[in-house]
């Protein structure tokens, strides 16, 4: 008998809940990539928690798969690609050749009333051995051997990669790919070029397949496969408002269902028609779980002592990083937000004079910096600079503004009247 955690499984990869998407013909576009290669790199784009992955995991036949978000070098990427396919890096040869001796010497003399005899040996072994031993570079091993392994590479979440490290990367495969190596990379969309701004030699040697956002629909298909399943009845309002608030991720999607389940048991077991929780209450618990240590290294931005005071239309009084946030939340959240909309909101939660544009633009760039390298796991947002727009790259960051209590994202901060 199936349990909710067989059935949903955020984060994992779906079985009973897995959702083709077949009006975006996605598995067709991946599928002919697969059998043609025309252009041998595929760059697959989409919104964090969208199902890029799962997409790959179930139409590539054993990947090499690896996670840009533990490839801080360029060596970190060829020993994971060495690890993947078990290759040695260190060779050695022994030789060993031994010579022995054994020398016996028997006598004795024999008569009527005397017979003696004596023995003797003399052994002698003597062992020498050869060894010789030679190290290949890891870039060395991994590149001979995809020349001959028949497998795809692919590369998730390839926007962790630095730039200087994501060229070195490509320039160590590019060769490799002309000659019919099949590269997947995965990224987020405003990300979805990174091979190509790179290298620009790989411009026009990509083919790009875009996972859009998912519609309410495939949200909902999720949970109707998913309940039908169980044999649990759930009613159509209750489907709808976890799909509504999933911030068009089948991973929240799939968390919604499964918290519904574990809110609809008695005495351990499934009732077989499910009660509407209280929807304010419901999700507010499932926040109080996500986000929070990201929001709180957010909130209190790099280290420093003295802030100006911002106060809020709401009597608050924080500093601008809680200024920001706020402003943030107060779109929605919108997961892509241009720098414009964004000092529109700003204005309006501020009871004070906005900050300057420079002022926001640095604070932008700071939480986007604490995002890549001070919180654990996907950075749940990122300003470019290049389009001057804000991405709230991590659904589950956007689904803890929206709905975390006021006591959860405490922005009240005490502050000096100094500079910034």
């Amino acid at each position: 008998m199936l349990r909710p955690d067989d059935v949903f499984t955020p984060g994992g990869l779906p079985d009973t809940t897995y959702v083709p998407r077949e009006h975006l013909s996605l598995e067709g576009h991946l599928t002919e990539w697969l059998e043609g290669r025309q252009k041998p790199l595929l760059s697959v784009s989409g919104p964090t928690k969208s199902g890029k992955t799962v997409l790959i995991r179930k139409l590539v036949d054993e990947p090499i798969a690896l996670s840009g978000g533990a490839i801080d070098t360029a060596d970190d990427f060829w020993t994971a690609v060495c690890d993947e396919l078990e290759l040695f890096t260190e060779h050695s040869l022994s030789v060993a050749a031994g010579e022995a001796d054994s020398l016996a010497v028997t006598g004795g003399a024999n008569g009527v009333f005397l017979s003696a005899s004596a023995t003797g040996t003399n052994d002698r072994t003597f062992d020498r051995g050869i060894t010789r031993a030679r190290a290949s570079s890891p870039r060395s091993a991994a590149r001979k051997a995809l020349k001959s392994a028949g497998r795809i590479v692919f590369i998730d979440d390839f926007h962790y990669i630095d730039s200087e490290v994501q060229l070195s990367i490509v320039r160590g495969l590019k060769d490799l790919i002309f000659d019919g190596l099949g590269v997947v990379v995965a990224a987020v969309p405003h990300r979805a070029y990174d091979v190509v701004r790179v290298e620009k030699e790989m411009t026009g040697r990509v083919t790009p397949l875009s996972v859009v956002p998912w519609e309410e629909g495939d949200l909902k298909e999720i949970a109707t496969r998913g309940f039908n399943a169980l044999g649990v009845t759930v009613s159509a309002s209750a489907v709808k408002q976890m799909a509504d608030e999933s911030f068009g991720s089948p991973h929240l999607m799939q968390t919604h269902c499964l918290n519904l389940c574990k809110a609809n048991k008695d005495a351990g077991e499934l009732r077989t028609t499910f009660a509407d929780p209280i929807w304010q209450v419901f999700f507010e618990q499932h926040a109080s779980a996500t986000s929070k240590s990201a929001f709180d290294l957010l909130k209190a931005g790099p280290p420093r002592s003295n802030r100006n005071p911002r106060t809020l239309a709401s009597g608050v009084v924080t500093d601008i990083y809680g200024a920001v946030l706020q402003a943030i939340s107060a779109t929605g959240p919108r997961t892509t937000l241009p720098y414009e909309d964004l000092r529109i909101s700003l204005r309006e939660v501020l009871a004070t004079d906005l900050p300057q544009r420079h002022e926001i633009t640095n604070v932008l760039e700071q939480m986007t910096r604490i995002a890549r390298h001070e919180i654990e796991g996907e950075p749940v947002l990122e300003y470019d600079t290049n389009y001057a727009t804000l991405h709230l790259v991590d659904p589950y960051f956007a689904y803890y503004l929206r709905w975390a209590p006021a006591s959860l994202k405490d922005i009240a901060v005490r502050v000096e009247n100094e500079s910034v």
